[in-house]
């Protein structure tokens, strides 16, 4: 049995420029989750999938309609992690500063970050267990940051596959038991 774990298509969502609150990051990242996908060339390791669960966020729908032939299981535990605004204020800084301070919050189990992270990993480790159920070879279209870290949880299991850091669009990473 093999778990094919595939990130989206590429989004048509220029990363912000200049510097920006907080605020102006979610909702940029709400346009992000509403944008259109650049549908393209995908590898799929030359393996005939018999099953397809994917996000249920747009981005993730259309990559797996577009690979998948047959029916797909959308689940919201494949979504990316949610966070929490920070309480900053007027602070302006760049996506790349936003991105290392969420990390940071997220690794230090910083309060404010806390009761996403727990909820994400939890659904981390049920997606694991619904994935180990399925007794065919099934693909997972999903998010980068879901693939980091259900990827790890796949080989925390005894399962044998790539550690996946930052996963590329539409490529598959393929585990074995």
């Amino acid at each position: 049995m093999r778990i094919g774990l595939l990130r989206h298509f590429p989004v048509r969502q220029p990363l912000p420029p200049g510097r920006f609150t907080s605020a102006e990051l979610q909702e940029w990242r709400e346009r992000y989750d509403r944008a259109e996908v650049a549908v393209g060339p995908s590898d799929l390791g030359g393996v005939e999938w018999k099953h397809c669960i994917a996000s249920d966020l747009e981005r993730a729908k259309v990559t797996a309609r577009a690979l998948f032939t047959g029916p797909v299981e959308h689940t919201p535990l494949l979504r990316e992690p949610e966070t929490a605004l920070f309480e900053t204020g007027r602070l302006r800084l760049t996506f790349s500063l936003w991105q290392l301070l969420v990390q940071a919050a997220w690794l230090t189990g910083h309060r404010s970050q806390r009761e996403h992270r727990d909820d994400f990993l939890r659904n981390m480790r049920t997606m694991a267990g619904r994935l180990e159920a399925v007794p065919d070879d099934t693909l997972v279209v999903c998010h980068a940051g879901v693939m980091r870290y259900l990827s790890r949880e796949l080989l925390r299991r005894g399962w044998n596959g790539e550690r996946i850091t930052m996963a590329r669009h539409a490529a598959v990473y393929i585990f074995r038991r």
